[in-house]
């Protein structure tokens, strides 16, 4: 009996071994080495550019580097060299959830690296058969989880604490980054199982939709885009995940509406900051194409959309994104006792930081208050 216990403990401790050689060899795999780069632009700040957070990488599959799960990172000094709170912003890019990239936009990055902040822009999957695929907004919220995950890697890369970050974003970065923050503060709404591993501190939305499921939004969106009611409500269903072509029009402006950040916002949600723009107005008896050859005024949308209330004779719009969506979400935000601050600008959508130089430091300061 005895020379059989001691076998067994042999094999268990051998075991044991084994096992702590393979998560050594697993963590080792794991250990992200950065390779910063001067900026020339940046003063004394560095940058380290297509680090994989993930495995879908150009080749592997992800057919267009623009949606392989990769990211740039903006350091304010030489690794060793930073302050170990260095406050971290996350950026998401904009681009109509169909385009765009981590380079957008490159110079605000450099400032912020100047001024302190340590700053990763990230790619993630786009509404786009063009790059390989057709995402919609929960694949979209996935990689942003799948990059909170890989914060505590550049911590200890870089050799700072992130025990709490910024999210921020332009237009449809801003409403990604809006939807991932509330979803922390409400995860039984979009019920995606994300696993905010890091806690967001506060969100930044530049211009990002916060109502997609608005009549105002429509009218807006689909302005800038010709009035093309067919093509704006086909990649909404695919965006919202129920696919090209959704016949039914009144599930389609609930399922957006669950994907719409103001109907996420509860006490819960974390401070939140944000920029829009008014650049002018559009008639809501101006008309948009409803089917090939036929037309409606703009002001048929808030019938078509249930939305209980009488149309405006105008909707305000930063050109892109009607201004509704500053004013729902402020209105809201205000009435759940969420901190806030917010600013609309006379300027077009996405180009407030600048061409107001001013929102720049405004917008610095605070971040740097709520990540205290």
């Amino acid at each position: 009996m005895r020379k059989w216990r001691e076998s067994l403990l042999l094999k268990m401790t051998c075991c044991l071994a084994c096992f702590a050689c393979f998560a050594l060899s697993a963590a080792a795999e794991q250990q992200l080495t950065l390779k910063p780069v001067k900026m020339p632009q940046g003063g004394n700040s560095f940058v380290c550019k297509d680090i994989a957070y993930g495995p879908r990488q150009p080749g592997k599959g992800a057919a267009h580097p623009d949606v392989a799960q990769t990211y740039d990172l903006y350091l304010p000094a030489k690794i060793g060299k930073i302050p170990e709170d260095a406050p971290f912003f996350l950026y998401v890019h904009g681009g109509a959830w169909i385009s765009g990239n981590k380079n957008w936009p490159m110079p605000l990055f450099a400032e912020m690296a100047k001024n302190g902040f340590v700053v990763a822009s990230m790619n993630y999957a786009l509404c786009n058969c063009d790059y390989g695929g057709v995402h919609g907004f929960a694949d979209m919220l996935r990689d942003i989880d799948a990059m909170v995950s890989h914060l505590p890697q550049i911590a200890e890369a870089a050799g700072i604490k992130i025990s709490k970050f910024a999210i921020g974003g332009s237009s449809a970065g801003g409403h990604l980054s809006l939807l991932y923050a509330y979803d922390g503060a409400n995860p039984s709404v979009l019920r995606l199982d994300l696993k905010h591993t890091v806690p967001v501190a506060c969100v930044f939305s530049d211009c990002g939709p916060s109502d997609i499921s608005s009549p105002e939004f429509g009218v807006a969106g689909m302005d800038a885009n010709k009035g093309a009611f067919p093509t704006w409500a086909a990649n909404f269903g695919v965006l919202s995940g129920l696919g090209y072509n959704y016949g039914d029009f009144t599930k389609l402006v609930k399922e957006i509406a669950r994907y719409s950040p103001v109907n996420l916002v509860s006490e819960n949600c974390p401070p939140t900051i944000c920029l829009y723009g008014s650049t002018g107005a559009v008639p809501t008896t101006k008309k948009f194409t409803y089917v090939a050859g036929k037309k409606r005024p703009y002001s048929d949308l808030w019938k078509m959309m249930d939305s209980g209330v009488a149309p405006p004779k105008s909707v305000g719009t930063d050109g892109i994104v009607a201004v509704q969506n500053y004013e729902s979400l402020t209105n809201r935000l205000a009435a759940a006792k969420v901190p806030y601050a917010a600013r609309i600008e006379q300027a077009p959508h996405c180009q407030i930081l600048s061409r107001k130089p001013k929102t720049i430091p405004w917008l610095f300061e605070n971040i740097r208050k709520y990540l205290k």
